[in-house]
């Protein structure tokens, strides 16, 4: 009998059944819900950087990275406006760098979050 492989690069002998992958089972690092209070505009700013980025996860991901390695912290002119809270699926990094940069940097997690996109929206570095 020849031996095939699956996609997962499983030996298996032809004819036999091979079990699928259980939902949430993959190579990616596993996610943790986190529940932000942020302004409204910040939110749909996140939405709108999330289309370069393939996800809004992602891109929190990316800005939170970007801001841990500038020197100093980005200028930011938050207005008072409308909090509205929601939650994010994102890698414990992510949360970590989050939590650093509120406590350091910025004032609170929505302040990092809109830092987080105005990072995004630099061109140059």
């Amino acid at each position: 009998m020849a031996v095939k492989k699956d996609k997962r690069e499983r030996p298996v002998q032809a004819g036999q059944l091979v079990a699928p992958r259980k939902r949430g089972e993959s190579d990616t690092p596993a996610t943790a819900p986190k529940k932000y209070v942020l302004p409204f505009s910040v939110l749909l700013s996140i939405r709108k950087v999330a289309s370069e980025y393939g996800s809004q996860a992602r891109a929190l991901q990316v800005g939170s990275e970007l801001l841990i390695r500038m020197r100093q912290p980005l200028p930011l002119l938050m207005e008072k406006e409308q909090m509205v809270r929601t939650t994010y699926k994102l890698v414990p990094r992510t949360i970590e760098l989050i939590d650093k940069l509120s406590g350091t940097m910025y004032e609170d997690d929505a302040h990092v979050l809109a830092a987080c996109v105005e990072a995004l929206k630099i061109k140059k570095l």
